[in-house]
Parts: structure tokens; sequence; C-alpha cells
């Protein structure tokens, strides 16, 4: 992969968590933050942390964000990924390297097709099933409307 094909690997996910973030945003029932390893270390490093090489890999898979529900002050801890189509041996290995750290935590994956959610548990239970995205303030239309931004760019790129 040269430094192009990287640079739109990465700006795909960025897209992919960007949606994620708004969609919920748009609901007004969550506080939704930043959580991931780009977030949390450089912070670290700031602060005069020394890497401890355990927590470090640790910290290399931890979730995007971390998602407070308003009502019931539950948070849970979701990482973000993005793929063209839904693949069930993607979702299984990033739901298996996710158990090993952050049980529990969740999986939103952003395709061309729709937006996939569920717990990582399930999702290894289930051999890579994952549920599509179901909340009653996101409907398919405001999905819809967000698929369309990856599919502009996938057009654009």
């Amino acid at each position: 992969m040269d430094n192009v094909d990287f640079a739109k690997s990465l700006i795909k996910g960025r897209i992919a968590e960007t949606i994620f973030a708004q969609m919920l945003r748009g609901t007004k029932e969550f506080t939704v933050l930043e959580f991931g390893y780009e977030k949390i270390i450089p912070e670290l490093v700031q602060q005069g942390y020394i890497e401890n090489r355990d927590t470090i890999n640790i910290l290399r898979t931890a979730p995007d964000f971390a998602v407070i529900n308003r009502k019931t002050k539950t948070v849970r801890l979701i990482e973000v990924k993005y793929e063209r189509t839904i693949s069930p041996k993607f979702v299984l290995g990033h739901a298996k390297k996710m158990s090993q750290s952050w049980n529990p935590s969740y999986l939103f994956v952003a395709t061309l097709d729709g937006f996939y959610f569920d717990e990582i548990s399930e999702i290894i239970k289930n051999n890579g099933d994952i549920s599509p995205l179901r909340h009653p303030q996101i409907s398919d239309e405001i999905q819809g409307k967000y698929i369309e931004i990856l599919r502009d760019f996938e057009r654009n790129n």
C-alpha cells in the first residue's frame, strides 16, 4: 500500500468515525467522547508518562469512543470501522481482538450498504454476524443520508 492509498484508508476511517459521532449526537440522547489510542497516547506523553509495553499494547486496541447515555448514565466503549461491504471474517477478527482487552465493548461498522452495530460478545457468539444499526431516532432515511457521504467519497476517489 503506497502513501496515497494509506491516506485514503485513514480518511475513510475518520469519515466513518465522524458519521458515527454525528448520528449519535443528533439523537440528543448521548454524550459522545473521543477515546481511542490516537487521543490518549499524546496526552499521556505530554503528562510525562513513561511507556509500559503492556499498557501501551492495551491502549493500541482502545475503542474510538466512550458513549454515555444521558438518561441511564451507562457508558459504552465503541470501536468504529469502515469497510466497503460487510464481511463476517473482518467483523469477527476485530471483535476477537477487542475482547482481549475491552470487554464489554461494541463494534460499529460503516459500509456503502448500511451501518452495523453489536456487542462484541454477540459478534463472537454469532461467528462474525453483526446486526444492522437500529435506533428509533436514527431512521433509515437519516442513515441513508450518511451512507451517501461514504458513497460520494468512494466515487470521487
